[in-house]
């Protein structure tokens, strides 16, 4: 039997302020990946960012299509995320359980 690992994806937008406090007026878009080992998400695994990205570059992972999800992630590197979540048959989306 293996262990089933929750995914639960997240679109992040951040604004940069300097250490005053002050806006710098930079802003950097995420892909946030949080991964459980409950679909409760009361058991953290851990968190990954896939950041550093435009926001047309983060809304290009199309968190809602599977197939264009799991294609993005491969290009990232992660690709036992992709396998995780094509074995598994399903993903979620801040919360709402998305199935492949």
């Amino acid at each position: 039997m293996t262990d089933i690992i929750y995914y639960d994806f997240w679109y992040l937008k951040s604004e940069e302020i300097n250490l005053d406090g002050s806006d710098t007026g930079a802003i950097a878009y995420e892909v946030g990946i949080n991964v459980f080992a409950d679909e409760d998400f009361t058991h953290l695994l851990d968190d990954v960012r896939i950041s550093g990205l435009g926001k047309e570059e983060m809304l290009a992972f199309d968190l809602q299509n599977a197939e264009k999800l799991c294609s993005k992630l491969e290009e990232e590197g992660l690709h036992s995320v992709a396998s995780d979540i094509r074995s598994s048959g399903f993903y979620f989306v801040m919360g709402e359980k998305v199935t492949v």
